[in-house]
């Protein structure tokens, strides 16, 4: 497996677990934080993002394990 594919999956589940960490300043400081919590309300955009950064950290940890290989041309 490439040290290419373990550090992009590393990293892409270290910036959502940070993500998660900071919800609440993502979502009043941001401006896509802003127009969710406009459009959904802060409890549901709280349970979107919390849904959304979770995948991520799935993803990045399935990535740098190799459960997920990218596609090779």
């Amino acid at each position: 497996m490439p040290t290419e594919q373990i550090f992009i999956g590393l990293v892409t589940s270290a910036l959502c677990g940070i993500g998660l960490y900071r919800e609440f300043w993502f979502l009043t400081e941001t401006n896509k934080g802003r127009w969710l919590v406009e459009k959904c309300g802060l409890t549901s955009a709280l349970w979107i993002l919390r849904g959304l950064l979770t995948l991520g950290v799935i993803f990045g940890l399935s990535l740098a394990m190799g459960i997920i290989n990218p596609v090779r041309w």
